[in-house]
């Protein structure tokens, strides 16, 4: 999966957080990240469906994990839209499963089908989707994070290291499960979905 093609001149990183962590990952003339938090590396703190940008003023938008965590997705799709010029492209990110994070603002999951639902009803036409996981990296990840969660691990220096190593061990052998079995049953389940849309 190499979307970061689509990630060039003036790049918007919406709800990105702090530290930038894709930003290397591609090729750009500026890169601005908005967060409703401000923090290190944020250069404009604001709210996802209240872009402080002009119309069609970045040639392309990324947000990744951003979209389960704002109370009016549709707003964001159509701010995301406002500000990206014509022709730009963007590169959105959202689970189809996770446990309850961020709480108490963590309202949204996506099926491939919502995805496509919200984004093209807002004016944008579906360049290229990407399913990330199936049952194996769900049911590996739910397993894990449900551990971390149980026992605290993150709190625990040693146990924590040692855990680490076993859970390492179990994903990389979920994500070869996952890609030996190409079963439709299989493919119904995600951990989450990558998607590139482009403004007509």
């Amino acid at each position: 999966m190499n979307v970061a093609k689509y990630l060039t001149g003036d790049v918007l990183d919406v709800g990105g957080g702090e530290k930038n962590r894709y930003k290397d990952l591609f090729t750009f003339k500026t890169f601005t990240c908005l967060d409703i938090y401000a923090g290190e590396g944020i250069d404009i703190v604001a709210s996802a469906d209240a872009i402080p940008l002009p119309d069609g003023s970045k040639d392309s938008i990324l947000s990744t994990q951003m979209l389960e965590h704002v109370k009016y997705p549709e707003k964001c799709v159509q701010e995301i839209f406002r500000v990206l010029k014509k022709g730009g492209y963007a590169v959105i990110t959202a689970p189809q499963w996770n446990e309850l994070h961020d709480e108490p603002h963590d309202y949204w999951r996506y099926t491939k089908y919502g995805f496509v639902e919200l984004f093209e009803r807002n004016g944008f036409k579906t360049v290229e989707s990407h399913q990330r996981g199936g049952f194996f990296s769900q049911s590996a990840q739910m397993t894990i994070r449900y551990l971390m969660d149980r026992f605290h691990l993150h709190r625990h220096a040693i146990a924590g290291r040692i855990m680490s190593k076993i859970f390492h061990l179990m994903g990389t052998f979920a994500i070869f499960l996952d890609r030996v079995d190409a079963s439709e049953a299989n493919r119904k389940h995600a951990i989450g979905w990558c998607f590139v849309f482009r403004k007509e």
